[in-house]
This record gives structure tokens, sequence and C-alpha cells, in this order.
């Protein structure tokens, strides 16, 4: 059938050569499309330094004497997906170990050696991820899963035999704890059976005999236990408390003294907290932070602990005292975001970080000298980094007098080491950006494929956390639980009232993109909004929340009613059926890009699908997307590639008015 489709498009390249039309970007072989003009080559070549980035994912390391090995995930250059590389020099070319069709999800490095690795990975985007064992030395990959369930958060045990992790196999719905030894395919065992779809491993004790897990109910709710792993003995950690509680982050001491982890137990924000595991007692740090602590990891010699804090969307990294919590060191950052911290010595750590002119980077850190050092960089050769905009935060006040904050990036470009936005002759078209979640935040990163919208199309990019967006305390993240959602509505408003009070920006040229919740976020505008906006963009996105929750994969569907509101509730089916855009599909005239994955697993194909024959009939113009080979978003190179030429000929139209 592939040949057959490859000659059809060559065919239809003859044609549109001869009769004097412009060489067309055909859609990918497993991309189903309607109502998308062809795309010209010289579209696509204005936008392809834009297309060729290839970020750094630092996923682990092993030190072992003056021997370092680092394990990262890249694209490579010629490959549609990422796979799993390592290097051993500080800037050295990474070597590709993994290879295949599909991405590495995640991955860590045997603790006891660094030849063995265990890394996830899934098909199609379906999620049902499998563990595989990779060896150094052989070059052999074994998959010590069943092939067709979901598998996830595995991990090494520290003395690097066993490896524990999570899968609903037992019955579609509740997470259980399995162990297996990684170079046996028939080694698995079950530990635990749980209840609930949200269960994550915290950490393996030094000595090997215990786990600490945390039971994820909802955002605003979660509860640590330790699991004895000889005799798979269940026991709290924290209380069931009858007001809700969130704990994250949570670390044993080396030494099993104390168990370190944040919470929000009687603060607006997660605090980070020392449990004595002999007297019971809990001890605060930092208590001056009055922002999220997002992160810490624990020094193998459990003096000292790396904590990052969440100030207003930029990272800031901490070193403490493990005993008594006194700050020793702040490293001076960039304002931006680091992720995956991990301790490779004693003293001796590395991170991710990005900001507004890279994606992510690893980064070494010697902590006793203060030495830092950029391990990798991502190539970004093909781009004119004068141009990648640096954005601003801005903070606004709701109609309510609710307090929220947005990103805004600017066209302009850099000199002398400043950003200077470009003064405009005209108004600026804008793209209101929603993240998913929603309990999701917009950071100070680098926009990747967007800077191309900034930088040659002049359009001004603004990232908002309306209320429900993590970062600013559990008031702000519970604000639009339930019915409390129609409030959202009091945000997006202002964000309007915002851009036509400001001469610089264009009122009458306003469009919003949005994926996952942020795709029902810019169907919401298009129901509300409708007069003040051109067009918008869903992607992967929520049109009737009645009929995504009895669609989701089963084992985060009670995940999704805590946030979202029961559905089996008559009251409560009524409000979701009211909120939801298919309900008041009759108040969107204005055009829609569609995007969506045909094997999500989180927002069934079924809500883009319902959407777009809604709009259809309408003879509202509406383009689609759906791609055969991908889940909750794009991630093979050819069809994120397509869909972000799709976007920007869209916004040149629809937007823009160049088309």
């Amino acid at each position: 059938m592939n040949w057959l489709l490859a000659m059809l498009r060559i065919g239809l390249l003859f044609f549109l050569f001869n009769f004097g039309v412009k060489a067309a970007v055909l859609p990918p072989l497993k991309m189903k499309v309607r109502g998308v003009p062809g795309i010209s080559d010289d579209l696509a070549a204005k936008v392809k330094p834009y297309l060729d980035i290839r970020p750094v994912q630092f996923q682990d390391w092993h030190v072992s004497g003056s021997n370092i090995t680092v394990l990262v995930s890249q694209r490579p250059e010629k490959g549609q997906v990422s796979q799993l590389h390592v290097l051993n020099k500080p800037r050295e070319k990474p070597r590709q170990i993994t290879f295949g069709k599909e991405p590495v999800r995640s991955a860590e490095f045997n603790p006891a050696n660094d030849r063995s690795i265990i890394f996830l990975r899934d098909e199609g985007g379906s999620e049902r991820y499998q563990v595989f064992h990779y060896d150094l030395g052989t070059g052999k990959t074994l998959c010590i899963t069943d092939g067709k369930n979901r598998h996830t958060d595995a991990r090494w045990s520290p003395a690097g035999e066993r490896v524990a992790y999570f899968s609903p196999k037992r019955n579609g719905r509740d997470n259980d704890l399995y162990i297996a030894n990684p170079l046996r395919a028939d080694s698995e065992n079950l530990l635990l059976k749980l209840k609930g779809g949200g269960w994550r491993i915290e950490d393996w004790s030094q000595d090997g005999g215990l786990l600490l897990l945390l039971e994820y109910i909802s955002i605003n709710e979660s509860r640590l236990y330790i699991v004895d792993v000889n005799s798979g003995e269940l026991s709290p950690l924290t209380p069931k408390l009858k007001v809700p509680v969130s704990y994250q982050n949570a670390r044993f001491d080396p030494r099993l003294r104390a168990v370190f982890f944040t919470s929000d137990d009687g603060f607006d924000f997660q605090r980070l907290t020392r449990l004595d595991l002999g007297t019971g007692q809990y001890r605060y740090y930092l208590p001056q932070v009055r922002w999220d602590v997002e992160s810490l990891e624990v020094s193998p010699d459990g003096r000292t602990l790396a904590v990052v804090t969440n100030e207003g969307g930029a990272s800031r990294l901490r070193f403490l005292n493990t005993e008594s919590g006194e700050e020793q060191w702040q490293p001076k950052l960039p304002v931006g975001v680091i992720d995956r911290l991990r301790w490779g010595s004693k003293t001796e750590l590395m991170y991710s970080f990005s900001w507004a002119l890279s994606p992510r980077q690893v980064v070494y850190l010697d902590v006793p000298s203060q030495e830092k050092l950029k391990w990798l960089e991502p190539d970004l050769s093909k781009l004119n980094a004068e141009r990648i905009s640096n954005p601003r935060r801005i903070e606004w006040r709701s109609a309510d007098g609710s307090k929220f904050d947005a990103w805004v990036y600017l066209p302009g470009r850099w000199i002398s080491g400043r950003f200077a936005p470009t003064k405009p002759t005209r108004p600026l078209p804008v793209v209101i950006l929603f993240h998913g979640g929603p309990e999701s935040q917009f950071r100070p990163r680098f926009i990747g494929n967007y800077n191309y919208l900034t930088a040659d199309e002049q359009v001004v990019l603004i990232c908002p956390n309306v209320r429900g967006s993590r970062g600013y305390g559990k008031r702000f993240l519970k604000a639009d639980n339930g019915r409390e959602r129609k409030k959202v509505l009091l945000d997006i408003e202002r964000i309007y009232n915002v851009i036509a009070a400001d001469s610089s920006l264009d009122q009458d040229r306003i469009a919003v993109i949005g994926g996952s919740y942020g795709g029902f976020m810019s169907l919401h505008s298009m129901v509300k909004m409708n007069n003040f906006l051109k067009c918008g963009v869903d992607v992967v996105g929520i049109s009737n929340f009645v009929t995504f929750l009895e669609n989701t994969s089963e084992y985060r569907r009670d995940l999704r009613r805590a946030e979202y509101g029961d559905e089996r509730v008559p009251e409560m089916r009524k409000f979701l059926q009211e909120l939801s855009p298919l309900s008041q599909v009759d108040k969107i005239t204005r055009p829609l890009l569609i995007v969506q994955g045909a094997n999500d697993p989180r927002v069934p194909a079924s809500e883009s699908e319902q959407i777009e024959k809604a709009l259809r009939k309408k003879k509202i113009e509406t383009w689609y997307l759906l791609a055969k080979d991908e889940g909750h978003g794009f991630r093979k190179q050819v069809n994120r590639e397509f869909q972000f030429l799709t976007t920007v000929q869209f916004l040149r139209k629809h937007l823009l008015e160049k088309e």
C-alpha cells in the first residue's frame, strides 16, 4: 500500500509541475488531511531553520572516579524521533545507542555500573509504554515487559539487580506495583495490588529494602507511603486529613533517618519539609520563600539538599544543609527553567536548563568550587540568534480582582546583550497561546518553532497563566475546579481588554492556539469571544467534557473527574454539557484548524472529529490534520513539521491576510 501512495504522490507533483503550480509540500503518508490547501516549497524553505532545532534532554549520568558517562535523548540529525545518546566529555558529539521508529521517553543508568540502562518506549503515541533494558557493552536491547499493556515509572534498585514499575494490566484501571529482573524477560513479579491510576515511585532506599510511593488523587490531593520490598507491606507515611493536602518530591535520607518532601499542608505553596522517621517530628525549611519548591535531590552522602524553587515561573537553584536547613549557596542563573536534576557524586550534579535563547542544555556543577560548565548544548547554528524573542512577565487583574500573569514574546532583536523590541509602524497581530493541564504553567523558556512567528511574521505571542495554573499557590490552582471553571472566562476577557487598550497591538487581528486543555480554551474563546478573533487552532482539545470523561483511558478517568467534575452526577453532567464548546458550536463563525493524533489515550480523537463535523455542517472553514501514528501531540519530526507549516499557512491566510 505504501508504494501505491508514493506513486500517487509522484503523480501529483508531476501534475503540479506541468500545470505551472508551485511545488507543494505534501502531507506525510500517515497524515489524514481535510480542508488544507497546498503548502508551497517557498514557505517551507522560509520556515525550515525553525524546524531543524534538535533540543537535548538530559536523562542521567554515571560517575566512577574520574570517568563520567552522560545519558541524553535527542533527535538524530537525519532522524524522526528522539533517541538515546551517550557522551564522556564536555561538548563532544554524542554517540547514538538506540534506534527505531518510536521515541524514547525516559531512561536511567544502573546505579551499580555505566553499562546497563533501562528506558521506556511506546508505539504510535499510544502511551502503552514498555520497559526496555539496553546493554552498552553488547548493544543488545531486551523488552522486559509484556509488549501490550501500559508500564510507567521504571526505577532501578540501588544495587542494580531489580527494576520496579507500575502497570494497570490487572484490570485496566488500577496501577499495580511490579518488580522484575531486567536481564530476564520472564521475571516479573506482582509485588502490590493498588487502587487508582495515579501511583508514582518517588524513591528507593539506599539499602534496597524500601520504596517511597506517592498516590496522586488530584493536583490538590496526594499521599505518601512506604513499601517493604520483601514483604509487600504498604504503610502510610502521611496522614489522611479532612482538608486535602498535596505531597510532592519525596526523597529518602540515604541514612534512613528522615524523608524530605514538599507539601501545602497549612500553606498556600509547596514548602520543603523534613520528617524525622524516628520521632515523627516535622521541620520546615526555606520559610522565607513564598513560592513553590518544585524539585529536590539529596546528595549521596546525605549532607546536602539541591532545591529548585519556582519563582514567578523562573527557576532558582539553592543548596541547603540537610540537618539544619541552612542555605549554603545560590548559583546565579539567567531567567529560565531547570529540570531533571541529578547528583553524580556527593559534590557534583547535572541538570537541564532552558531559557529564552536556548532549548534544554545539559549543565554540570561542582558545588565546592562553584564551577559551572555547559556539558552539552543544542545546535542552533541555523537560527539567527539576534532575532530570538526574550519574554517579559506581565501581571494583570481579572474582572473579579484575581491576579494572574502572562509571558509576552515580542518581535525584536538582541543589541549588545539586550533585547530591543521592534518599534512597529502599525499595530502588531497577536496570537494567544493557552497551555494544557489545566494545571500546567507557561514559563520563560525557548519557544522553538514559534520564534518564526515573532521574528519573520512580526506576531506578538501572549502566553497567559489563567486561574487553575500551577506555580501560584493552591488557592489559585483550585480556582477553576468543578463549577468554578466558568470564572476562567473572566481571565480570558481581561486579555482581550488589555489588547484593545494597547495601541501597539492590533485588536482586529487576534488568534488563539491551545493544546489539550488549552485546546478547550481555544474553542471556549471562539465561543465566548468569537467577535474579537480572526481564527483559532485547536490541538488535541476537549470539545465536550462529558464525552471526554466517558472515553478517556480508564486508568486516568477518576483523576480527571477530580478536576473537571463527575459526569455521572446529573447536575454536574448538565453543567459540563453547557460548558462544552460543542454545545455552543453555533456561536463559532471564525475559521478553525484542528490537530489530532489517532492513538491519543488522553483526549480521544472523537473529541476533534465531533467538533469538526459540527463546524463543517455549519459551513465554517475548517482545516483538519489527523496523524494515524501519533497520540497526545505529535512527536515524529515529519508530522511536527507539517503541523507547524500548516499552522503558519493558516495564520498567514486568516490572521495576517497574506494568502
